[in-house]
């Protein structure tokens, strides 16, 4: 039976907790790794692109950590979800992903989150680094084919590129940002200038940005300076650089 978790009317409404199983997992690049997870009753998830799912991670003396990642895809048919990960760093949520076998049990919440396309939009442009990656491509693969949609993305070097799965008609124009050693993850000079130096199109847009707490903020403070309503940006921190994740799941605020 599946279990309400969220109340009435909250932001986890339609929250509800899953028992899950590890079916398949491999490596999608050097820094990233995909699970896909099955487990009773699964064919009943209804999510938007761009929610997630918070992990239960076990841990020692039976306790748990939760950490959010967004879902990659779903098929309901299969009752099979996709959780594609960055391993930039370590922590409990990295650290089970990683080890994680085929037969392992895991417990997830969700759906959560409310950064979701907005189809109103004339255009659309997509601002993260690898630990937004699976959120943005999830949710271009959801647009329109007719939409208008550019994405700025930063990661590692080229080998950690990944294009979305499009329909017939769907022209994103992604740009990417290679750190190449030369900036560390974190930092908002990469996406910064590429932001600089891309076209603005006519009509009104929509921003969504995904990455760094501190990168989040910067470019979130470029965009209201150019004139963008608070109404046009979906931003959302995944983590904050020399801090682990509180045991919510969310970035730990700074002091």
């Amino acid at each position: 039976m599946l279990e309400l978790v969220g109340q009435a009317g909250g932001p986890l409404a339609d929250a509800r907790l899953w028992h899950l199983e590890v079916i398949q997992k491999e490596p999608l690049s050097p820094t990233m790794h995909r699970v896909v997870l099955s487990g009773p009753n699964l064919r009943d998830l209804r999510y938007a692109p761009g929610q997630d799912l918070m992990l239960r991670v076990p841990r020692a003396g039976g306790t748990v950590t939760n950490r959010r990642y967004t879902i990659r895809s779903f098929e309901p048919t299969a009752a099979a979800v996709t959780i594609d990960a960055s391993l930039h760093g370590t922590g409990p949520g990295t650290d089970w992903i990683r080890t994680a076998r085929i037969g392992d049990r895991i417990e997830a919440i969700g759906p959560r989150g409310k950064i979701t396309p907005r189809l109103e939009a004339d255009w659309h442009l997509f601002i993260g680094d690898e630990t937004g990656l699976p959120g943005v491509l999830a949710m271009i693969e959801a647009l329109p084919s007719a939409s208008t949609v550019a994405a700025l993305l930063e990661v590692e070097t080229p080998d950690d590129e990944q294009e979305p799965g499009l329909t017939q008609g769907q022209k994103p124009q992604l740009r990417w940002v290679h750190r190449l050693g030369r900036s560390a993850p974190g930092d908002a000079g990469p996406l910064q200038s590429a932001l600089d130096n891309a076209a603005q199109p006519v009509g009104l847009g929509h921003v969504y940005v995904a990455a760094e707490a501190r990168v989040v903020g910067s470019i979130r403070e470029t965009l209201l300076e150019r004139g963008f309503g608070r109404d046009q940006i979906s931003a959302k921190a995944y983590w904050r650089r020399g801090l682990p994740n509180a045991e919510h799941g969310e970035p730990t605020r700074a002091d």
